[in-house]
């Protein structure tokens, strides 16, 4: 190809243009369509392979131990079923938390209510409010957790240290007002403060929050806890603290 320079006018060569030819062109496309629709089929058939994995093989000994487990576990609770556990009237929220994983096959009613509470890690922390039904539950899971009655200030310092909450399927840090108010400004709720005395007070968006907000994940205490399988009274680690959940709250903060 010959064009002019603006200056003098005198032609200069530029190198032709390579051409592909329409027919590679098609092929390419058709070749790079193939290798997307594979890719995809690979991934829809090895999320049903994984659907269909086998169970992982358990040995007699097993179901065995589950039994007597679940045997204690039932005599535990028999124990527990006439044992009135008394919390202040003025007492609205109860701070929950896991701290034990009992070696062996844990029983299905404790299983169940652990998970319900969102409770499957070691460490894991949930805001319940308080009720008689929440009451039972807790009884059938002590030895599993630790729980009392926690102050504002250690409800400020969870949420705004390890508050996390779920946004368009996203886990995102509670670190800013913005998110908040985008969330639920229709509820009025425009800052981390008013999420922090909504649910301290137990309102009425109390659940609505808790089910946005993810389970707090704390840092264990200097050393661990100790005596684990010891209930608090007794200097050991599980059971009610009452106000003393707020000392072991900021240990672990």
């Amino acid at each position: 190809a010959v064009v002019s320079t603006q200056s003098t006018g005198d032609p200069i060569e530029q190198p032709a243009l390579k051409t592909v030819p329409t027919a590679l062109l098609r092929k390419r496309r058709q070749l790079n369509k193939e290798r997307v629709e594979k890719a995809i089929a690979k991934k829809i058939q090895d999320k049903k392979r994984a659907g269909k994995a086998k169970a992982p093989f358990k040995r007699a000994e097993y179901f065995v131990n589950e039994g007597y487990r679940t045997d204690m576990n039932d005599k535990r609770l028999s124990r527990l079923k006439h044992k009135v556990v008394k919390v202040p009237d003025s007492v609205k929220l109860l701070f929950v938390m896991r701290i034990a994983n009992i070696p062996g096959p844990m029983p299905q009613k404790v299983r169940k209510i652990l998970q319900n509470l969102r409770l499957t890690d070691i460490n894991n922390a949930v805001l319940v409010q308080h009720s008689d039904n929440m009451i039972e539950k807790i009884k059938v899971i002590e030895p599993y957790i630790t729980w009392g009655y926690p102050s504002l200030r250690s409800i400020h310092n969870l949420i705004f240290k390890y508050g996390y909450g779920e946004v368009d399927g996203v886990k995102l840090a509670l670190s800013s007002n913005v998110i908040i108010e985008n969330k639920f400004s229709k509820q009025g709720l425009l800052c981390l403060e008013d999420v922090v005395k909504q649910i301290f007070e137990a309102g009425s968006h109390f659940e609505m929050l808790v089910k946005f907000m993810y389970p707090f994940k704390l840092q264990p205490p200097k050393g661990g806890f100790r005596r684990v399988a010891q209930h608090f009274s007794k200097n050991g680690a599980w059971g009610n603290r009452a106000e003393k959940i707020n000392t072991l709250i900021r240990k672990m903060l």
